[in-house]
């Protein structure tokens, strides 16, 4: 289905227009059915080593299944932080989203995290904080890193 612009959307009858909402419905539950086997398949294919301190640049994000637990590393100003890779909004990975600063902002919805803590700064559905872990770089330069104990708080 091709999207209509603004313009082509103002022209449409109110016919034409629910004939579209029917569309976009349908079209709505193919995505969430793709999104489903996506992040289920990402899950699985993701790598379960950890990266170490010299591959990960300021500002770079990698991440890894650590003790079945999807973990996701970021370095900002020199120092390393670890989350939970998994957004609490949709479980979508927050790896594929962006870092700006300390903000981790999720790809799916738009959620902002702060990476330091993983408290939820921003999101367009009331939703938890990220699980944050704590982090310690080995003499051998691989990064470890086990869970903070969880505080269930609604950012």
């Amino acid at each position: 289905m091709r999207t209509p612009g603004k313009a082509e959307l103002e022209n449409l009858s109110y016919d034409e227009l629910n004939e579209l909402a029917n569309e976009l419905a349908e079209e709505d539950e193919e995505i969430k059915r793709v999104r489903h086997y996506f992040i289920e398949e990402f899950w699985r294919r993701i790598p379960e080593t950890p990266p170490r301190a010299a591959q990960l640049a300021d500002g770079q994000m990698a991440a890894a299944v650590v003790d079945g637990k999807p973990v996701l590393w970021a370095r900002v100003d020199g120092r390393v932080y670890a989350l939970g890779n998994r957004c609490p909004h949709r479980g979508f990975p927050l790896s594929r989203g962006k870092l700006r600063g300390y903000t981790l902002t999720c790809a799916y919805h738009g959620g902002q995290f702060d990476i330091r803590t993983g408290a939820c700064l921003k999101h367009p559905t009331e939703t938890y904080s990220c699980q944050p872990f704590q982090v310690r770089t080995a003499e051998d330069g691989t990064i470890a890193c086990e869970p903070v104990p969880e505080r269930r708080q609604r950012g």
